[in-house]
């Protein structure tokens, strides 16, 4: 069960958790819905007592007839029936919308916040776990906006006529007085004593629903690697292991609700059979007429049918605070700083300068170690490095992306720390593999940047020899492009991120490892279109080579910038 425990263990550790309980973050979830949710307990209110008229009439009509009674008096009480019970459906019909428009709100403001956090989400978060499968906790918005509605629509409204009902059987006699009692504290032990553990099992299950997505989604995420001999049988594996860690886990959930289900429906037997015993003696003893028996068996009996069926949609809750313990895991999740100052530079050039720079995952095994830098406006530098050496690491640090351990870097004499993070990007720009999304070819060049007019578009592909082969596409610019980049090759691809980043007029560009796979013509038109003397900003280039170019300055060994690394760091770059 190894798969199985570290699993588990990527989704407890460093995704955003805090101690907040499922239950106090669904408050903090629905606080903004006070108001409606307020107006809908007020429309359970009257729905509750408007629907007690059908055992009041049934009362009174037991009453009638056993007496013998005339039928004017009946007809009166059928339109006064029909007209409470009609009552009760608009306000019910009226009830369902507040809450579907509830329901639409919900979605809004988790997709809006979502949207506003996850872009400023700090890197370390992508370290353990891949970010779309952690984005997949979103789908429990589903979840709570079905069982939040349940429980505003029919839980409420049970409880209610609970309460009010019972109240109406304790008028009738002291001695259902004590069966309300009895009821009431036989009621809280299903709920509280059967139900003991629901919340964790729940929150286990839905763990280990997540862990086997996970396994799903990278073997689509990886079909070539999967498709090698042994290894889809190491799918099957994996993928075994982890259903049985689930199954486990719902079964251990299903004990819980099994057993409360059990409770309910004993309960209910043995309410049912003691009140119509109960009510009949007292009926022998002329304690308590007919009608008012009828009435209490209509009242007793709805009620413990409506618990009966709220024994399996105790299931539905459970399973909504354990969407909202998912939905807290992205909500939680650490964000990068908003301190800092923006700066009026851009457009001038921009000087670099590495002071110092220390950064590792573990502090005994440093990645980079006291690295030093200096570009000057407008240079171009060029730094070779062999894989794991820690090139990425330092375009990470160059646009803020990660802190480094000790020194600092400056960017126009301004140390990083007092920028903010949106005037660094702003400034610096940084190519790394294929960051491709789903949409037109020149939508991932823009990326909705207002100021990028779609001659700049034109004139950003041309600079990197792209256009002529994109005209080529029976939609040229409009042409789709899948998230794996599809219908462009990879050398397009990377072309076309060198091409987002000059079209946005930059102070400072770094290209992580684009080049290196790049054909000779293809490497020469990119190199060509950022060295030319035409734009003044500052480029480095990261790279496994040290490329030749007559407009590169200077090329340095990443190690001679620093002390070098320890041996055992190579594995530790992402």
């Amino acid at each position: 069960m190894i798969a199985v425990t570290h699993a588990d263990h990527a989704h407890d550790q460093g995704l955003g958790q805090t101690p907040i309980g499922p239950i106090r973050r669904l408050f903090q979830l629905f606080s903004s819905e006070r108001r409606d949710i307020v107006l809908v307990i007020m429309f359970s209110v009257i729905v509750g007592v408007l629907s007690l008229a059908t055992p009041v009439t049934v009362q009174a009509l037991v009453n009638f007839v056993s007496f013998g009674g005339l039928i004017q008096p009946l007809v009166v009480l059928g339109i006064l029936l029909f007209g409470f019970l009609t009552l009760a459906g608009m306000i019910r019909v009226l009830q369902t919308y507040v809450v579907e428009v509830m329901q639409r709100r919900l979605f809004v403001r988790v997709v809006a916040d979502l949207t506003d956090r996850l872009p400023r989400v700090t890197a370390d978060c992508y370290d353990r776990q891949h970010g779309p499968e952690l984005v997949n906790r979103f789908f429990d918005v589903v979840t709570v906006q079905k069982v939040a509605a349940m429980l505003l629509l029919d839980g409420a409204t049970v409880l209610l006529q609970m309460v009010v009902g019972l109240l109406i059987l304790a008028f009738y006699h002291p001695f259902l007085l004590a069966f309300d009692a009895i009821l009431v504290v036989a009621l809280a032990f299903v709920v509280v004593v059967l139900g003991r553990g629901a919340i964790h099992t729940s929150i286990r299950e839905s763990k280990a629903k997540y862990a086997v997505a996970a396994a799903l989604e990278e073997i689509a995420r990886h079909p070539l690697a999967f498709k090698l001999s042994g290894a889809a049988d190491f799918a099957r594996r994996r993928a075994d292991l982890l259903t049985v860690d689930y199954i486990e886990s719902r079964s251990s959930h299903f004990v819980v609700v099994l057993r409360q289900i059990i409770g309910f429906t004993t309960l209910q037997v043995l309410a049912a059979t003691a009140l119509l015993t109960l009510g009949g003696w007292l009926v022998l003893e002329g304690q308590l007429t007919l009608g008012q028996l009828v009435a209490a068996e209509l009242i007793v009996s709805a009620l413990l049918v409506s618990f009966s069926k709220f024994g399996k949609q105790l299931e539905g809750v459970y399973d909504l605070l354990a969407a909202v313990d998912k939905l807290g895991q992205l909500m939680d999740l650490p964000l990068e700083r908003e301190s800092g100052h923006a700066t009026e530079m851009r457009g001038t050039g921009g000087t670099l300068a590495v002071r110092g720079v220390t950064f590792a995952f573990d502090p005994a095994r440093p990645v980079l170690r006291n690295i030093n830098l200096t570009l000057n406006a407008g240079e171009r530098v060029g730094i070779a490095a062999s894989h794991g050496a820690g090139k990425s690491l330092l375009a990470d640090l160059l646009i803020g992306l990660r802190r480094p351990n000790s020194g600092h870097i400056e960017l126009g004499g301004v140390d990083l720390r007092e920028l903010c993070l949106a005037a660094i990007r702003d400034r610096i720009a940084v190519v790394r593999g294929s960051g491709v999304i789903e949409g037109s070819i020149e939508e991932n060049v823009c990326m909705g940047r207002a100021s990028v007019t779609p001659e700049a578009v034109r004139a950003a592909l041309i600079d990197v020899g792209l256009l002529d082969e994109i005209r080529t596409l029976p939609d040229s610019l409009a042409t789709q492009l899948s998230a794996s980049g599809a219908p462009l090759s990879a050398g397009q691809i990377k072309r076309l991120m060198i091409a987002r980043a000059v079209v946005g007029r930059p102070d400072v560009i770094v290209l992580d490892d684009v080049l290196d796979d790049l054909d000779s013509d293809a490497r020469d038109m990119a190199l060509n279109a950022l060295l030319s003397p035409d734009h003044r900003w500052t480029v480095l280039i990261l790279g496994r080579h040290a490329f030749q170019h007559p407009g590169i300055h200077r090329v340095y060994r990443l190690s001679d910038l620093g002390e070098r690394p320890a041996p055992a760091a190579l594995a530790a770059t992402p």
